[in-house]
């Protein structure tokens, strides 16, 4: 049976978040059994993504395929808690095709609450990263939380999973359906890229599987990654090659602060404003790299990163060696902890570099303005809690 508009109401409002709590009553009990019942009226299939990175565009990529044969419905943008997944399930409706969960690591209970509330038909990992160190340990402890996702599928389920990471490969071992697809560049994978071809401002070109060309509005290999995701899903959902090639053509464009483009007079802004983590840096350090032979200087801005714990000042201080070695004319670096990566630069690169630290994202808009040149691309990134698309806005507004 489907709820009333009294019912929904009552439990769309319901604090998930307690459900972790000891102190379970037996009135969130029934809720949460109502909440099952209501997701098993819908034989339809749902998608979970997880990962340290790239949820967000997996799923957009994924709906932009999946939406030209029906209604789809997601959770909202940066909303993957326990308690988005089981509103999101209770605005399902009779017209809806597909489901598209993007499923959170608060902590390991809520994790789990929310896959058992969702009862994915199709689980995708994208990545197991350290984004998450000061809550939940060690990336082993993390791959572990999300392998629920994978554990609880049914025996008819499908399995996508990153040949490319090693913890997400072996999460096969354990998975719930004996279907599993993996994609990568690792040419193993049942869908591969090769091929890549960085078109600048075009975006990039790849090959899959030796034969079936794409071209997506992005500007690093993490959108390849993601796009192998959503090919494996549409295929294993029975989409032509050729469908998924135009869904992703028409519908898809990558979210701001997820890498996108800003054109601003002769200027290119790489926008990776909306957070920056240990694996997610170098790939956009990439990215700018490949604007190299369209621009004449290369700056990046980079604040610090979060949640890393006790391995803060070595992660910041790495990064600092990896972008030494990179061509890029000048790097400004925002944060407390950013100052880290400062040094780690001028180790390696004995002052060749220019290097130059903004203590406050507010200063950081100034600072640039007086050092930009034309025929510049910048690339944004940092930690959640500076707020660095505030200031990109800022800048973009003066150019």
């Amino acid at each position: 049976m489907f709820l009333d508009k009294k019912d929904f109401e009552k439990l769309y409002s319901e604090e998930i978040s307690l459900l972790t709590s000891p102190e379970h009553s037996e009135y969130v009990e029934i809720n949460l059994r109502k909440i099952k019942e209501y997701r098993r009226n819908f034989g339809i299939p749902v998608i979970g993504i997880s990962g340290a990175e790239g949820k967000s565009t997996t799923k957009g990529m994924i709906s932009a395929i999946l939406s030209q044969r029906g209604p789809v419905l997601e959770t909202p943008l940066d909303c993957n808690s326990a308690s988005v997944v089981s509103s999101t399930l209770l605005q399902l409706r009779k017209n809806h095709k597909y489901c598209i969960l993007e499923l959170g690591i608060i902590n390991r209970q809520q994790f789990r609450l929310a896959v058992e509330l969702a009862e994915p038909t199709i689980g995708v990992i994208t990545n197991i990263g350290e984004a998450h160190l000061a809550g939940l340990g060690d990336k082993y402890l993390i791959a572990d939380a999300k392998l629920e996702l994978i554990r609880q599928l049914k025996s008819d389920g499908f399995a996508i999973l990153n040949i490319d990471d090693e913890l997400v490969s072996r999460m096969e071992s354990y998975s719930g359906t004996q279907r599993i697809v993996k994609f990568g560049f690792n040419n193993a994978a049942h869908f591969y890229a090769t091929d890549i071809n960085y078109l600048g401002p075009d975006g990039i070109q790849f090959t899959v599987n030796d034969y079936y060309k794409f071209v997506l509005p992005a500007y690093s290999s993490t959108a390849v990654t993601n796009a192998l995701a959503a090919i494996a899903t549409a295929r294993a959902l029975e989409f032509e090659f050729d469908e998924i090639s135009e869904g992703l053509k028409k519908n898809f464009k990558l979210i701001s602060g997820r890498g996108n483009l800003i054109q601003a007079r002769d200027i290119f802004i790489l926008d990776h404003t909306y957070n920056a983590t240990i694996n997610s840096v170098p790939k956009a350090c990439e990215s700018l790299v490949q604007f190299k032979k369209f621009s004449k200087n290369l700056i990046l801005v980079v604040g610090s990163l979060e949640e890393l714990g006790k391995v803060t000042g070595d992660v910041h201080t790495n990064i600092g060696y990896y972008i030494s070695a990179l061509p890029i004319d000048m790097v400004i670096t925002v944060g407390k902890d950013a100052r880290l990566i400062g040094e780690g630069i001028r180790r390696i690169n004995h002052n060749k570099k220019i290097v130059q630290h903004c203590p406050e994202a507010a200063a950081l808009p100034k600072l640039l303005m007086k050092v930009l040149s034309p025929h510049s691309t910048i690339l944004m990134t940092g930690g959640k809690s500076l707020n660095l698309s505030h200031e990109l806005k800022k800048v973009v507004s003066q150019l």
